[in-house]
């Protein structure tokens, strides 16, 4: 953010928060010197962060692996396990906890009703369980190969020594 003292943070996000949007971009402006579509981008993204926040009484420090995780379940489909997570997480009742996450839901970049895949912002998703993949059949297999190697040459070293 160019040239915002916290002064000026503090008084966007309470103009924001009391749902003044314009009040805040112009703020915005004036703090900063931007165009009108750079200050509005700015609120926005500012709006967007300050909703998918835990509450001001629970929150004690942002927790960026939570929200991705909460992410995740969402975009599986898993609304419940993701407002007991959270609530659980930060301490706070299920109406505030389930608030939160309808939150982080409007805030994600695709509609949830339609079951598009949500896009994680790391190559794998690390809270994905995985049912099972390829590398782990093969490394399987090599191992039974192993011991069946094993098994054969001990029969042939017990019974080329007699």
């Amino acid at each position: 953010m160019p040239n915002l003292q916290p002064q000026h943070v503090q008084k966007i996000h309470e103009l924001i928060d009391a749902g003044q949007i314009i009040i805040a971009i112009q703020a915005y402006r004036d703090a900063t010197g931007v165009n009108l579509a750079e200050a509005k981008r700015a609120i926005e993204e500012m709006a967007r962060i300050e909703a998918i926040r835990p509450p001001s009484s629970a929150r004690d420090f942002d927790n960026p692996v939570l929200e991705s995780k909460i992410r995740s379940m969402l975009a599986k489909g898993k609304k419940i396990e993701a407002v007991k997570i959270y609530r659980e997480e930060y301490g706070i009742g299920l109406k505030e906890a389930k608030d939160a996450v309808t939150r982080i839901a409007a805030a994600m970049p695709h509609d949830l009703s339609k079951n598009a895949p949500y896009e994680s912002a790391i190559e794998n998703d690390p809270f994905a369980h995985d049912a099972g993949s390829g590398a782990r059949v093969v490394v399987l297999l090599a191992a039974v190969g192993g011991v069946i190697a094993c098994g054969i040459a001990t029969v042939v070293l017990f019974l080329g020594g007699k």
